[in-house]
């Protein structure tokens, strides 16, 4: 077993454990410094997340600074003041003990005296993270045993609703709140639709409890809920962590609440009457808007999402035209922003006709992609700079905490001053490290940056090729594949037009990117007449040819104006 030399130390603490059971980052740091000096380790480098749940990784910078290190052969061991600083679900701590084996790197637990260099040290870690995981499910059963008593007896468990505020765990009705729900009520029960009532509040100047606009979304979750009726409503769904919506509880408890009701029972039937004879959404086009999810409104810049009219002519029939029409408009009307409506097919066609003219002028098309390589040299540049100059701060950093111990072991500064210093410190360490990792990740990808704007010429024929044939289903799909978005701009005083197309390339994550599901889109033979094949799998040994022209290549965004 290869012997230790250099070290890690890991700390983490949440907000909650710091009030309720005194544990303190200091402290952790303090205890694990002073065993590394008893068995002569030297420290590379301390990763402290201060304030942050254990609960998962995710959303801990400094456990991800860890895990890229330990990949990059810093040090021999990683060293905790205990296990569940590493993370308090089982799953995450067996992975991330698997990353330190894949590298060689021990785990050591100060607290509970093991490592994982022996077969008994990873054992009794399984052991440990079962145990500490069990306890975890255990009291978040009891936890959900006495929500659910509360709610079977009438009783709120919490949360934020519109119409009432929360005393004491209990539901109090808000008086100029309630009027509003009054209103939206007996405005659906009229016969007004969720659009028009959410417009109406919104001229009214009526916000939500966050101080918002009411959206569509907003008033029908007023209309569907049963709090304002006087009722508890529990376990609507189950299992939310792991599956979300789609565990829906046919059994919910419904049962009468202590609070008080704003909607009486005939007003609650009525609209609720009118809400399952409303409940199925109709579909209004067979034919799919090619540029959902990229058109962006000129003023707000929400999406644009689809919308279509009807007219009647003199001789009785009906048409209908198809339109984007901004997204804030169409949810909550027009206080919150302006339709700015761009006719579908028009808008359609002209992004095409943008792509086939960039297309034709080469020269245009060369000196686009020339002027983004040398853009790129000065870019990476400054990068390089930026983490040279980051190195020596970090350097100054280390020499200053090492100043900073001595004092404190010589006893010349105050404990009070010494951990203030020493948190400012440890604070922009952590971020200078943080934005050192951004950089090591832009830089590293490819060895070289350019573009071959042959190769994206080539791509481009090939896209006005294939979507020349496809259907339109097919044709959203590589519209949505090969754009990253499209603004529009305002020609008269209703006229709109496609003012600039982001397209977007991305090169660099084979088989993951949507820039590698379109090239397999264009070169390989569809599977049938109707759609596109499948992406080749990333376990896939033997690269097409095709694929083979695009890998030198990486991430490239540019604009059509």
């Amino acid at each position: 077993m290869e012997k230790i030399k250099t070290v890690a130390i890991y700390c983490r603490v949440s907000t909650e454990e710091q009030a309720t059971e005194g544990y303190s980052i200091t402290a952790q740091l303090q205890t694990l410094r002073q065993y590394t000096q008893l068995y002569g380790w030297q420290i590379a480098g301390e990763y402290v997340d201060e304030g942050i749940s254990g609960k998962d990784i995710k959303g801990r910078p400094a456990m991800q600074r860890l895990v890229a290190d330990v990949e990059k052969d810093k040090f021999q061991a990683v060293l905790v003041w205990k296990i569940s600083r590493l993370s308090r679900n089982m799953l995450d701590t067996l992975t991330l003990l698997d990353k330190f084996e894949d590298y060689g790197v021990k785990f050591i637990s100060y607290s509970e005296n093991f490592d994982t260099g022996s077969p008994i040290g990873r054992l009794v870690v399984q052991l440990m993270a079962s145990i500490a995981e069990m306890e975890r499910n255990t009291l978040s059963e009891n936890v959900k045993l006495g929500m659910k008593q509360r709610a079977l007896e009438g009783s709120w468990n919490g949360g934020v609703v519109f119409g009432y505020d929360t005393v004491k765990k209990e539901l109090v009705i808000s008086e100029k709140e309630a009027e509003v729900v009054k209103l939206i009520y007996q405005m659906y029960a009229n016969g007004k639709g969720l659009r028009a009532i959410s417009n109406y509040l919104n001229k009214a100047g009526y916000k939500t409890k966050r101080n918002r606009h009411f959206s569509i979304n907003s008033v029908a979750q007023i209309l569907d809920n049963v709090i304002y009726n006087g009722k508890i409503s529990w376990l609507k769904v189950e299992n939310w962590d792991t599956k979300r919506r789609r565990g829906k509880n046919p059994n919910p408890i419904l049962v009468d609440g202590k609070h008080e009701a704003i909607i009486s029972d005939e007003l609650w039937s009525v609209v609720q009457s009118r809400r399952k004879s409303k409940s199925f959404k109709q579909r209004q086009s067979n034919e799919p808007f090619l540029l959902s999810g990229l058109l962006r409104c000129p003023d707000c810049g929400q999406g644009m999402v689809p919308s279509i009219t009807t007219y009647t002519r003199k001789d009785g029939t009906k048409r209908k035209h198809r339109y984007y029409v901004c997204g804030n408009f169409h949810n909550k009307g027009s206080s919150a922003c302006k339709a700015n409506s761009i006719k579908a097919y028009e808008a359609e066609d002209s992004v095409i006709g943008r792509i086939e003219s960039f297309l034709s002028k080469k020269r245009w098309l060369y000196k686009t992609l020339q002027d983004i390589n040398s853009n790129s040299v000065n870019f990476l540049s400054q990068l390089n700079k930026e983490l040279e100059s980051i190195k020596g701060r970090l350097s100054e950093i280390e020499s200053l905490q090492d100043r900073y111990l001595e004092a404190f072991e010589k006893n010349t500064l105050p404990m009070t001053i010494l951990q203030e210093r020493l948190q400012k410190v440890s604070n922009e360490k952590d971020d200078l490290e943080q934005r050192k990792n951004e950089i090591t990740i832009q830089l590293t990808p490819t060895d070289s940056k350019i573009i071959q704007p042959e190769l994206i010429e080539m791509l481009l024929k090939q896209f006005l090729l294939i979507y020349k044939d496809a259907s339109r289903e097919n044709k959203k799909q590589l519209l949505q594949h090969l754009t990253n978005q499209i603004t529009i701009k305002q020609l008269k005083e209703k006229s709109r037009t496609i003012n600039e197309i982001e397209l977007d390339f991305d090169f660099t994550e084979i088989n993951i990117s949507k820039t590698f599901t379109l090239i397999h889109m264009l070169y390989r033979e569809t599977d049938n007449e109707d759609g596109f094949p499948k992406p080749i799998p990333a376990s896939d040994t033997k690269i097409p040819p095709y694929l083979q022209l695009f890998l030198p290549l990486f991430m490239v965004r540019f604009t059509l104006s």
